[in-house]
C-alpha cells in the first residue's frame, strides 16, 4: 500500500463520492476508481460498496478510514519536520531504537550529525517490540536501529554490522552453566516470543526455526519490552535468543546468556519509509553506514560487517554439480 493510495481511499471515504473526491484531487475519476480497485486488491476484499446512487464504507473501509487518517497526519508531521531540518529551522529529528546501539557506532554517529546540524533536536527513543515498524509507518521516528531479518516492501532496511548471538535462558536453567549452546541444544524448548504484530519471519529468526528445522513451542506470555521479556524468561516462562549486545547492557541475576554457536550472527540495520524521504535523512543514513564501516574494520569493536546470508539455490547447484 503507498501513502498516494491510502490518501485517495480517505477522500472518496470523506466523499462517498467519486466524482466529488476526484474533483478534490485533481484527478479523473477512471483513474481513482483504478486506485481504489488496485488497492482493494494489495488488502485482499471490498473497502467501499458502489451502487448508482451511493457509495458506503465496508467494515475494512471504516477500519482503514481511521486508522489510515492517522497514518497520513503521520506522515504529513514527518515529512514537515525534515523541510524544516532541510531549510536550516530549528526542528527535531527522532531516531528509534529497539535495544542498545553499539557506542563505537551510535557516539560517533550522534556527535558527527549534531555538529553538521547544531540547529536540530535529537531525540532518540526506544521502540517496543510491537511498535518497531509501526512506529516508521506512522512517523513516530525519522529512522530506526533494528535487527535483520526485515522484509517489508514499505521500509528501506540498511545493513549496519553484525555481532554473534547469544542464547537466553533462566539462571536456573540446566544448560545456564555451559560455555556455549548449539540450536539442536535448544530443541524442544519453550520459546518466549515477540508479539504477533511483529514479523513471522522476524520471530522464527530468533527461535531459530531455520536451524532446527521447526518452530518451537512458543509460551502464551509475551513481551512488548527488554524488560518484559527478560521478566519472562528470568521467571522460568522459556527461553530465547538475541544480540550479544543486550547481555552486556541487561545483565540481570535471574538470566543467563550464553553464547550460541552453530548459528548465523545477528545484523543491526538502520531502517526508514521508502514514502517519507529527504536529503537529511539520507545523509544520516549515509554516515551512519559510513561510520559502521570504520568500526567493522577495527579489530577492538568486536563487530563485523553485515553477515550475508548464503544464496540457498547456488548451495544445491553446486552440490548437485558435484555428485
Amino acid at each position: 500500500m503507498e501513502l498516494r493510495q491510502l490518501r485517495y481511499f480517505v477522500t472518496v471515504a470523506e466523499e462517498l463520492h467519486f466524482s466529488r473526491a476526484a474533483a478534490r484531487l485533481h484527478l479523473a475519476q477512471s483513474a481513482l476508481s483504478a486506485q481504489i480497485r488496485r488497492l482493494e486488491a494489495d488488502v485482499g476484499g471490498p473497502l467501499l460498496l458502489r451502487s448508482t446512487r451511493q457509495v458506503e464504507l465496508t467494515p475494512a473501509g471504516e477500519a482503514l478510514l481511521n486508522e489510515g487518517r492517522a497514518i497520513l497526519a503521520a506522515a504529513d508531521g514527518a515529512l514537515g519536520r525534515v523541510r524544516a531540518l532541510a531549510r536550516g529551522e530549528s526542528a527535531s529529528f527522532s531516531i528509534g531504537s529497539l535495544g542498545p546501539v553499539p557506542g563505537a557506532l551510535f557516539s560517533p554517529l550522534l556527535a558527527t550529525f549534531s555538529g553538521r546540524h547544531p540547529q536540530v533536536r535529537i531525540d532518540v527513543r526506544a521502540v517496543e517490540f510491537s511498535e518497531m515498524i509501526s512506529a516508521l509507518r506512522k512517523g513516530r521516528v525519522d529512522v530506526a536501529f533494528l535487527y535483520a531479518p526485515l522484509d517489508e516492501d514499505d521500509l528501506e532496511v540498511i545493513p549496519l554490522i553484525s555481532e554473534p548471538r547469544v542464547a537466553v535462558l533462566p539462571s536456573g536453567h540446566r544448560l545456564a552453566a555451559n560455555e556455549f549452546v548449539t540450536p539442536a541444544d535448544l530443541a524442544g524448548e519453550t520459546f518466549v516470543a515477540q508479539p504477533d504484530v511483529t514479523p513471522q519471519a522476524w520471530r522464527d529468526y530468533w527461535m531459530l526455526v531455520d536451524e532446527v528445522g521447526q518452530r518451537p513451542k512458543i509460551s502464551p506470555y509475551v513481551g512488548d519490552n527488554l524488560e518484559e521479556w527478560l521478566y519472562l524468561i528470568g521467571r522460568g516462562e522459556g527461553v530465547d535468543t538475541c544480540p550479544a549486545i543486550i547481555a552486556r547492557y541487561f545483565a540481570r541475576p535471574d538470566v543467563s546468556f550464553v553464547p550460541l554457536h552453530d548459528a548465523a550472527p545477528t545484523t543491526l540495520v538502520l531502517a526508514v519509509h521508502r514514502e517519507i524521504r529527504h536529503p537529511i535523512i539520507d545523509e544520516f543514513v549515509e554516515l551512519a553506514g559510513q561510520i559502521a564501516a570504520n568500526a567493522t574494520r577495527n579489530p577492538g569493536t568486536g563487530y563485523a560487517a553485515p553477515y550475508s546470508p548464503p544464496d540457498t539455490k547456488e548451495e544445491h547447484e553446486r552440490a548437485a554439480a558435484s555428485t
